[in-house]
């Protein structure tokens, strides 16, 4: 009697494993997401596959939703990252990785600076990253922790900013912000490609009266790159501000 009972629960436990394989090949195909490749490290790899500390910010969050003045408006979601905008036009945002930075009275120090894999960062420490063409970035990395060493001593993290690459038909983008104290600031992008030239030409001004006394402040910025498929450098390349 036993052993006709055991057969009998061998077989239904059979059953149910066959049943559990055939709806597992029917069902729907796993969905495969694209992979991010970062280039914080110095060589591309998948963001999976490096032990370091690495966030990437892509053109769609650098642009939705801010008014495209200064850079701290992108790194607000940046785990370990503080971004501080005080507001001092004539001096430059704060940006402390992990701490390192934080003790700084004016402008960027002990993160490294790298816009288009050219550093920013000056010989004393400090980096200015107002410069920067907002409406032209394609995409922002963020490295943090001693992997930043990478890019020399006394770097308590990277902050790397690439220009959007000109590829494929011409697009155009323009945009306005407002708000209080007279804020004004508009821009406008072209960028694309003709017969394998690339191109990502961008403008923008921008304006306030300050929430203070002998605070107002107006900046005008322009940004050009040119370059082949292969080697889309930034041959031609010009940057320029002014504040008052």
């Amino acid at each position: 009697m036993k052993s006709v009972l055991l057969r009998g629960a061998l077989v239904a436990l059979a059953l149910v494993v066959s049943a559990i394989k055939a709806d597992a090949q029917t069902g729907p195909n796993p969905l495969q997401l694209a992979p991010v490749v970062v280039t914080a490290t110095r060589i591309e790899s998948l963001a999976a596959d490096v032990p370091a500390s690495i966030s990437r910010i892509d053109a769609s969050d650098v642009r939705d939703g801010h008014a495209l003045i200064n850079i701290s408006e992108s790194l607000g979601g940046v785990p370990g990252l503080l971004a501080r905008d005080r507001q001092n036009y004539a001096q430059d945002v704060q940006i402390s990785v992990r701490g390192f930075g934080a003790r700084s009275t004016f402008g960027i120090r002990g993160v490294r600076l790298y816009v288009d894999g050219i550093p920013a960062t000056l010989p004393d420490g400090q980096g200015p990253i107002s410069n920067v063409e907002i409406g032209s970035v394609g995409r922002i990395e963020v490295l943090r922790g001693p992997f930043s060493a990478l890019y020399g001593n006394s770097s308590g993290g990277v902050v790397q900013v690439f220009t959007e690459e000109g590829s494929g038909p011409l697009r155009l983008s323009f945009g306005v912000a407002g708000g209080s104290d007279g804020l004004l600031g508009f821009g406008a992008q072209a960028v694309g490609s003709s017969g394998g030239f690339g191109y990502n030409v961008s403008a923008s001004r921008f304006r306030t009266d300050g929430y203070r006394d002998h605070s107002a402040t107006e900046e005008s910025c322009f940004f050009r790159a040119f370059g082949t498929f292969q080697n889309f450098a930034r041959q031609f390349g010009m940057r320029g501000w002014w504040r008052g």
